[in-house]
């Protein structure tokens, strides 16, 4: 190792145990305790289980569940003095549709409609007539004419509003269900089946 290689190298090691010895500086300061009621919840009503959370203003569905990098605002389109539940005809096949992931709004949607009536306050996600592209549908039961509501899209407890031209939709009275129709005799087989196991 030639000389100058190992004063590089000295002074190399100099330099970082100066910075592993190194003080704070002078306006360092230790982070302040916890405040007395932090990790405590708030007493609860004679009719409340205990940890229980009072149900929430009714928000636009999954736009709760994006990343907290994700800080775009919302649009509201529209606003209105009525409940909820009245932003349209609810439909029962675009609901279930909507419960199987089969006809839901995009995650990033920011459209949403505001209601600030007395009862059924919040928000829905909305898709308006020109927006198709914030729709997801492989089945193709949008049309162009309607305007969609979305209450916790691509969820279990999805409901889906119709507004605008409405094409009458209904389910199939037998199944009642998007979901495949089951097997004849598969309740009586399935009691067999649990009947045959030894006691």
């Amino acid at each position: 190792m030639t000389g100058a290689a190992r004063v590089a190298l000295f002074g190399f090691l100099c330099a970082i145990s100066a910075f592993a010895f190194a003080k704070p500086p002078l306006d360092y300061q230790p982070f302040p305790p916890d405040p007395p009621p932090s990790g405590k919840l708030d007493p609860v009503g004679p009719r409340t289980l205990r940890g229980d959370i009072p149900p929430p203003l009714v928000g636009p569905g999954p736009y709760f569940r994006l990343p907290l990098v994700d800080e775009s605002a919302w649009v509201v389109v529209e606003t209105r003095s009525t409940p909820f539940w009245q932003a349209g005809r609810l439909d029962p096949v675009l609901t279930n549709a909507c419960r199987l992931r089969e006809f839901v709004s995009a995650t990033p949607n920011r459209l949403v409609a505001r209601f600030n009536g007395e009862k059924g306050r919040g928000f829905l996600q909305m898709i308006p007539v020109g927006y198709r592209f914030l729709l997801i549908d492989p089945r193709g039961f949008s049309t162009p004419e309607e305007i969609y509501y979305f209450r916790d899209s691509g969820l279990p407890t999805c409901q889906v509003w119709v507004a605008g031209r409405v094409v009458i939709r209904r389910l199939d009275p037998v199944r009642g269900t998007s979901l495949p129709k089951p097997a004849p005799n598969a309740l009586a087989k399935r009691l067999a089946e649990i009947r045959s196991w030894p006691k």
